[in-house]
């Protein structure tokens, strides 16, 4: 009898093999990798470029202002005098001190009415006339904070004295640069050209250098600035006012031979009275060692500041005397007047 094992082993394989024959199936994809935390690599950079490592990029900058009303202005504090003009501009001894967040320059621009009394008669036939046109501009210039560059631009004219209105009748020009911190600086040039009939005076030229010194100090929170000028050693020259003038005589030293060695010295206090009244004094002195030209002025001034400290208001006073060489040898002459002035200053 034969035995049925092979038969039963064809029809196993038959049966098995008869699925895969009928309907054959693809191959399963793979599994996903799994997670990883290291970032997704960027596409390469264009080609002629060089990447910039992660650690040196920088953000964006910051967008600029388009115009310097647009910039963040510096507050005054309640209770202190600030950054605007508290005199008028082109005053003596009273620099401005810049906003370096929005320019290192501070500019500033005056005008208004004078009234003169006293003072050098020009000639017997047209004497000084009383009302005068006051025209004034300053601009200052820090740069850096703290310890820096400084500058100063500064005029100061008034007009109508003599036959044509708007011809320079008084005031001077200034011309200055200085190193150091607002409190203490030193002048490292400094040039001023002025002009005063009424004191007999055509020109007064004065030019220092160091070991001059300056500063402006702020004193019980800025509601009190003190500002000084010193200068020890510098260079003067007088010429006096029309037929007061000697060239070149024998008979005494005269004053268009040489520049004099002198002494200048200039001093303003100034106090804020809350809420917006500002009183300022101010002094000035100027002497020559080896001849009697003696300068002596005193300055008082009330202000008011306005319109977010933008324009200033002041009523000024102020006394003037120079002591000359007579007109005889071994003589003096003085001459002082007195001036009035009402002004208004717009700062920038």
């Amino acid at each position: 009898m034969r035995s049925p094992a092979p038969a039963l082993l064809a029809a196993l394989a038959l049966l098995f093999a008869a699925p895969r024959a009928a309907a054959p199936q693809e191959p399963l994809p793979p599994p996903p990798p799994p997670p990883s935390d290291e970032p997704v690599p960027l596409p390469p950079p264009p080609p002629g470029t060089r990447e910039i490592p992660r650690g040196e990029r920088t953000p964006p900058p910051a967008p600029i202002p388009s115009s310097a009303a647009d910039a963040p202005a510096r507050e005054r504090t309640p209770g202190s005098i600030g950054d605007a003009p508290f005199v008028a501009a082109g005053s003596q001894a009273a620099p401005l001190h810049a906003n370096l967040d929005v320019s290192p320059w501070r500019l500033a621009v005056a005008t208004g009415i004078a009234g003169r009394f006293g003072g050098f008669q020009i000639s017997s036939t047209r004497e000084n006339r009383g009302v005068m046109l006051y025209f004034g501009a300053q601009a200052d210039g820090t740069w850096s904070r703290g310890s820096g560059r400084a500058a100063r631009l500064r005029l100061r004219m008034l007009t109508g004295s003599e036959s044509q209105v708007y011809v320079p009748s008084d005031g001077e020009v200034e011309v200055a640069y200085m190193f150091g911190r607002p409190e203490f600086r030193l002048v490292a040039g400094r040039l001023e050209v002025g002009r005063y009939p009424g004191l007999a005076v055509e020109t007064l030229a004065q030019f220092a250098t160091l070991p001059s010194v300056e500063g402006s100090v702020p004193l019980l929170g800025d509601s009190m600035r003190l500002y000084y000028y010193v200068s020890p050693v510098e260079a003067a020259w007088a010429y006096y006012y029309g037929g007061q003038h000697i060239d070149h005589s024998a008979a005494w030293s005269t004053e268009s031979d040489r520049p004099e060695v002198a002494t200048a010295a200039r001093l303003r206090w100034t106090v804020l009275l809350p809420p917006s009244v500002i009183l300022s004094l101010q002094g000035d002195l100027m002497k020559m060692w080896n001849q009697p030209d003696l300068l002596l002025s005193g300055e008082g001034s009330l202000g008011v500041q306005v319109l977010e400290q933008t324009v200033v208001f002041n009523a000024v006073i102020r006394w003037d005397s120079f002591t000359r060489r007579g007109t005889l040898p071994n003589t003096e002459s003085t001459n002082s007047e007195m001036k009035l002035m009402g002004l208004a200053t717009l700062v920038f």
